[in-house]
């Protein structure tokens, strides 16, 4: 780490006159994080909902074997984006926020473009190979429509990057719902109008994607490269390597653990647990996407007086949010299995993957926590070994403990895997920023939270029971909106004040330790 970061790294004290203005700024920060950039991942949560809603429409219409071949398309089309993207998104928005960064990220999308392109041309060009060497059969029209759709997702995620630093909402809206809301829709009615085959389907994504591509590279406006760029690039691109092993990794820690179940279990029991994991983890996929849309303002918090209270006070806010999320997930989870899977699924037996898969997103929203002072100080080789280190010990337990406790066995590897990541990240992240440690009082609520969790797949099904599940789960959501409120307009509301302090209340004398 540069000399420059260290010194920006250390935790000053705060004189008291400048104490007020300290405060102030966080203030102003916390309430864009919660406020306009949470704008920003609702709209990358509209393309979760799209697939959720499609995916009972798809899988009927084109039956299990071709809904396959979408299945194995999808997890190629991950593969090429992560390998396309090479991390730029990252390395767009920490040069933006730079002396001349307008100008120099424009040159940097030029790389993203150059880089995909690259990466679309090897793996096309070899298809025929890869597809035999991993057991996927023919490169067909499928997996060809996939490669070239991951290569222009891979180039729109730069210039989302860029227009999201620019902070124009309309634009990035526009893109989103290209590539989700009608990318799906048109997708379905390849399938409907034309043939109903998965590679009519991943056509219509293609088409839309390349309407979301065209609109992003319009409204980013890519420069041309020079010579003397080729220092700034150059920078560019180390930093964004170390990002490139962790993209993998996180595909592998998402995806082992049904690939190993399926081998050791069988089909049935890999969709079960599927779709319990679906359901559990939609809130560590918005805790994703939520850290990607709050980099650029992290970037543009070079005084570390204000930097590290607002790391801090974000980070134990979202911790807060996550214990009503989490137990009126869990809550309703019954109710919700019922109405998403048939009763041939067995959804009752479920209830304990969706609890442990659930209170998995606070070591994961404290993995982020330390990845966003990761990524601010440059050291994204970190990120990258401890990714990978945590997906390889995902696969190792989900060996070892799916024969003996079946779905359950892959649910505890997920947790213990993102324990492990939020341990070895915060170990590398406090060696640049100490931040204040939680308060007693919110650790003890988390823990309360968990317990809860777990309890309540103790519970009888009965229509009682039910009720009562359906009051806490309203109550969960009642609170969830008065913290929200409370942050973005704290003098307006006494009783939405009183409601998010009893979930959290920041420690004025928290000490950087």
């Amino acid at each position: 780490m540069s000399e420059r970061h260290r010194a920006s790294a250390r935790v000053q004290p705060v004189p008291a006159v400048e104490a007020q203005t300290v405060e102030t700024q966080t203030a102003e920060t916390m309430r864009g994080l919660f406020g306009r950039d949470s704008l920003y991942m609702l709209l990358w949560g509209v393309q979760l909902g799209i697939a959720a809603l499609s995916t009972p429409i798809v899988t009927r219409m084109l039956g299990v074997s071709q809904f396959g071949v979408v299945a194995a398309t999808l997890a190629v089309v991950q593969v090429v984006a992560a390998l396309g993207s090479f991390g730029l998104q990252s390395a767009i928005q920490r040069i933006f926020a730079n002396d001349g960064g307008a100008i120099d990220s424009r040159r940097v999308v030029t790389v993203a473009i150059i880089l995909s392109l690259g990466v679309f041309a090897v793996v096309d060009a070899t298809g025929a190979y890869w597809c035999q060497a991993v057991g996927l059969g023919r490169y067909g029209p499928a997996m060809e429509y996939g490669v070239a759709w991951a290569a222009l997702w891979a180039i729109t995620n730069a210039a989302l990057g860029l227009i999201r630093s620019h902070d124009k909402l309309v634009p990035f809206g526009i893109v989103t719902l290209l590539q989700s809301v009608v990318a799906e829709v048109l997708a379905v009615l390849m399938i409907v109008l034309v043939h109903r085959t998965a590679s009519q389907y991943v056509l219509g994504h293609l088409i839309g994607q390349t309407a979301a591509v065209s609109v992003a590279l319009v409204v980013a406006r890519p420069k041309a490269l020079r010579g003397r760029d080729l220092p700034m690039l150059a920078g560019a691109l180390r930093y964004s390597a170390g990002l490139v092993p962790a993209a993998l990794a996180t595909f592998v820690l998402d995806t082992s653990d049904r690939l190993i179940v399926r081998g050791d279990l069988g089909p049935a029991p890999v969709a079960r647990y599927a779709v319990a994991y679906n359901v559990a983890s939609l809130t560590m996929i918005l805790l994703y996407v939520l850290n990607s849309v709050w980099m650029p303002r992290v970037f543009a918090l070079d005084n570390p007086k204000v930097r590290t209270p607002v790391l801090a006070a974000s980070r134990d806010f979202l911790y807060a949010l996550l214990i009503p999320i989490v137990v009126g997930l869990c809550a309703a989870s019954p109710m919700i299995l019922a109405i998403w899977v048939p009763a041939g699924y067995r959804p009752g037996g479920l209830l304990p993957i969706v609890a442990i898969v659930a209170v998995t997103a606070f070591p994961y929203a404290g993995m982020m926590s330390s990845t966003r002072v990761l990524l601010f100080s440059g050291n994204t080789l970190a990120v990258g070994v401890s990714t990978v280190t945590a997906a390889l010990a995902n696969v190792g337990l989900n060996v070892l403990l799916v024969p003996k406790l079946g779905v359950a066995g892959a649910s505890v590897a997920t947790f213990c895997s993102y324990s492990l990541l939020f341990g070895l990240l915060v170990i590398r992240a406090r060696r640049i920023s100490r931040l204040p440690r939680p308060s007693a009082a919110l650790v003890a609520k988390i823990l309360g939270a968990v317990g809860i969790c777990f309890g309540s797949t103790l519970l009888p099904t009965d229509a009682t029971t039910t009720a009562i599940r359906g009051l806490v789960a309203l109550g969960c959501v009642i609170a969830l909106v008065a913290m929200l409120t409370n942050i973005l307009a704290p003098t307006r509301n006494a009783l939405a004040g009183r409601v998010a302090a009893i979930f959290h209340s920041p420690d004025p004398a928290a000490s950087v330790v």
